[in-house]
């Protein structure tokens, strides 16, 4: 498969939001869109996992378990997930000049996978085989701890807290290590304007950059 390019259209950006669970991507990312829409840009909303039927199953494992699969089968997932949101939603919104968003992408891979024993390094190499790299991606850093009451207050879910924060102590490690030229890191225990003004002043530059 050749590598997808997007630098069709002069306003076509391509912007990822990452970090472990609870730091708050889902609400920067549609806070984001919402103020590029107001200042006249077209703007997309996306997330990974996706809606197809990669993506679906990928989330029936999530609650069914992850021990029914290896962490390679996992990783095989994800990536036929992002080749189809890639093809499908990335690149058309791009060629048409559409400012595309993403909550999570492939560095969410290289963390979880990577936390779950493969190497990081693989994980990045495949991907960049298959995905378009985004012009910006902002990393929400928070501390592990904070993650399990975040989480619990936003989907009422408490269980296996503690399993819970070990495995993302070792994500946030992976995202920590990462130091890929296009990943801006923000910390992401301040309110949500407060982030939310951060990261557009970072996308503020981007859109600036002829």
């Amino acid at each position: 498969m050749a590598k997808p390019q997007h630098k069709n259209q002069i306003n076509a950006r391509f912007i990822a939001i990452e970090g472990i669970d609870g730091a708050g991507k889902t609400t920067q990312a549609k806070m984001l869109c919402d103020a590029l829409r107001r200042d006249g840009f077209k703007a997309l909303y996306l997330k990974e996992p996706t809606d197809g039927p990669y993506g679906r199953q990928i989330r029936a494992l999530a609650q069914e378990g992850r021990d029914r699969i290896t962490p390679m089968q996992e990783f095989e997932l994800f990536l036929e997930d992002r080749k189809q949101d890639v093809a499908e939603n990335i690149l058309p919104a791009l060629q048409s000049g559409t400012i595309v968003v993403i909550d999570r992408y492939f560095y969410s891979s290289i963390a979880y996978q990577g936390a779950l024993g493969l190497d990081p390094e693989f994980i990045n190499a495949e991907n960049r085989k298959i995905a378009i790299t985004p012009d910006l991606v902002i990393y929400l850093s928070i501390p592990a701890d904070y993650a399990p009451s975040r989480i619990e207050k936003s989907r009422g879910d408490s269980s296996n807290l503690f399993e819970k924060l070990e495995y993302l102590k070792k994500v946030k490690a992976n995202f920590d290590a990462m130091t890929y030229p296009e990943i801006r890191r923000i910390e992401g225990a301040g309110s949500v304007e407060e982030v939310h003004q951060k990261i557009y002043s970072h996308v503020r530059g981007l859109l600036e950059k002829k």
